[in-house]
């Protein structure tokens, strides 16, 4: 997998993710131009997101400026289009504490995502797995300000025509310091175009959330000391009886997870369930009737150490480390 550092302003930030990854975001950016009606859409959309978060604007202006692309259809990319097809968490906040993921996503993207490690003229930094052409932040990241973000697409059926992107809100809460940061960033900003499911750690506080975004509200669970699922379906009480697109996948994946666990908890263990190909929709996933494993990540909770590699987990011999 690819690393790349970058640094200055969120606009400068922008043009070099955009110059080091321009053939990936070629390779996958439809060629087809705008729509009537997704450029009817933008008119509203556009100017909406402009004013609630300028400088993630300016990071996306200098993407399309860095990559070559057209801003306005980089803009599309980011509202319509989504490479998360699934993807599967683990989250253990036992005494060694980790955060194990596999990023799931369409077969289109094999070999072109890309590890970023941005430092900020501000001073901040984070390390994110990002794809082609989008903001950092809908996958998994790590800040400078202690907080680990694993993403998981979510399908409710009831979603708004105007309000905000899960891709803008993603980028916007690696702008946050603290969890009643992340739940501020989230009230503040409904309804929604759709929906992402987060896990959030934060270091500082020793504290861990479990967030599922609905279209005009969001179900948040603090979550205490022991191993937690998440796949692509609503779990949490208040929230699972929401009207939602069937996936069988995500409901199978979750159910074969516990059997890994029993007992204790291990980042070897871990790695067994992501690598797991029991069911007629494994865990580990490699394209076909399904979506593609696309990267296999963790963190250690009390370093915030990254280790990630590119494939389907079973194949994964040697990981890339980073930190912030």
């Amino acid at each position: 997998m690819d690393l790349i550092e970058v640094r200055g302003d969120h606009r400068q930030i922008g043009f070099q993710i955009g110059q080091a990854t321009a053939a990936k975001i070629a390779a996958v950016l439809p060629s087809r131009s705008i729509s009537p009606g997704i450029r009817k859409r933008l008119k509203v959309l556009a100017p909406l997101h402009e004013a609630a978060f300028p400088s993630l604007f300016a990071e996306l202006k200098g993407m399309a400026e860095g990559s070559g692309q057209d801003f306005e259809k980089l803009l599309a990319w980011n509202f319509f289009e989504s490479g998360l097809l699934g993807c599967t968490t683990v989250l253990d906040l036992g005494k060694d504490g980790y955060l194990a993921h596999n990023e799931d996503g369409s077969p289109t993207f094999r070999h072109r995502l890309t590890l970023v490690k941005a430092s900020f003229s501000d001073g901040r930094r984070l390390v994110s797995l990002a794809y082609p052409g989008m903001l950092l932040g809908n996958a998994f990241s790590i800040t400078s300000g202690g907080l680990v973000f694993a993403v998981n697409t979510l399908w409710p059926k009831r979603l708004a025509n105007v309000g905000y992107c899960s891709n803008f809100l993603a980028r916007a809460l690696m702008e946050t310091r603290s969890l009643d940061e992340v739940r501020t960033i989230l009230v503040q900003h409904r309804p929604r175009l759709d929906a992402y499911h987060w896990f959030v750690y934060s270091r500082n506080e020793g504290r861990a959330l479990s967030i599922e975004v609905l279209e005009d509200w969001e179900s948040t669970e603090e979550l205490t000391e022991g191993v937690h699922f998440h796949t692509n379906h609503y779990i949490h009480p208040d929230s699972s009886g929401e009207p939602q697109e069937e996936y069988p996948s995500s409901r199978d994946r979750l159910d074969s997870l516990p059997r890994f666990f029993r007992g204790h908890s291990t980042k070897e263990r871990a790695n067994l369930a992501l690598s797991d190909h029991k069911g007629k929709w494994s865990t580990c996933r490699h394209g076909g009737k399904d979506s593609l494993t696309l990267a296999n990540v963790s963190v250690d909770l009390s370093t915030l150490k990254m280790e990630i590699a590119e494939g389907p987990t079973c194949q994964v011999r040697e990981y890339l480390e980073a930190s912030v």
